[in-house]
């Protein structure tokens, strides 16, 4: 697995983000807009890089082009 970013996600993660993305807004412009403040380069890797973003349990994951899903920022 050698093409599996740090923050790439189980397969069965993977599952159940693809789930609740089917059901749950896409949070992506207000995640880009929470980063650009305090972590300028972060907020423009996920504008280029993700289709979608979803919070979830305390994380906020993104989906790249190719529906893979990244964990990006976690907030406990």
């Amino acid at each position: 697995m050698s093409n599996q970013t740090p923050n790439a996600v189980s397969s069965d993660l993977q599952t159940k983000l693809n789930e609740l993305a089917a059901v749950m807004d896409n949070r992506k412009e207000e995640f880009v807009d929470l980063l650009n403040s305090e972590h300028p380069g972060t907020s423009r890797r996920v504008e280029a890089r993700y289709s979608q973003c979803i919070w979830w349990e305390g994380c906020y994951y993104c989906r790249d082009d190719n529906g893979s899903w990244q964990r990006v920022k976690c907030f406990m």
